[in-house]
């Protein structure tokens, strides 16, 4: 009997799980990063896949931008060591909302690629790649916050791809250009 209860609980907490899916990406708002926060788009959004250069929005006035790359040469005490190449990123998180927000919740980290393959953060603390740890700071409604995070990759230019998530089952801001 006890078993019995064990197994329902069980089959119960997968359904649960599998309600929850996978959350989408790239259903918010891509504009240029200059645009001013709380303009009403022309026309209602398409997904589109936005690039360096631009803004991604989320429905709740979060918003992310990320600069095209440049190279930055890692230091010797720089993890990992031996990179073929390194780009480095300027990423801006916006708050035009009502809430504090921690940017370091934009769990991008773990989902950043050169070529469809894995791209491996860069620590060069006091390097020419920069700290690299995920940001810690909170941004204040109707602030932003900058910070630079550098990436290991190829010898050659490729496509980069570099996620970033608010909360856990929100729409993914995937930007995609040349690194």
């Amino acid at each position: 009997m006890k078993s019995l209860a064990v197994l329902a609980s069980a089959v119960a907490a997968a359904g649960i799980l599998v309600g929850c899916g996978t959350p989408s990406a790239n259903q918010g708002t891509v504009s240029d990063a200059s645009a001013q926060a709380g303009q009403p788009a022309a026309e209602p959004p398409q997904p589109q896949t936005p690039t360096w250069g631009q803004r991604y929005t989320w429905d709740d006035g979060i918003a992310v931008e990320v600069a095209a790359p440049v190279e930055c040469t890692p230091s010797d005490v720089a993890s990992p060591q031996n990179a073929e190449r390194a780009v480095k990123f300027t990423i801006t998180v916006v708050n035009d909302t009502d809430k504090p927000f921690d940017a370091g919740v934009l769990s991008y980290a773990a989902d950043a690629q050169f070529n469809s393959t894995k791209a491996d953060m860069i620590f060069d603390f006091g390097g020419g790649c920069g700290e690299g740890a995920p940001p810690s700071a909170t941004v204040l409604p109707g602030r932003t916050y900058t910070y630079e995070q550098a990436f290991v990759v190829g010898e050659q230019q490729g496509e980069f791809q570099l996620a970033f998530q608010p909360t856990f089952m929100a729409d993914k801001a995937v930007f995609l250009g040349r690194a």
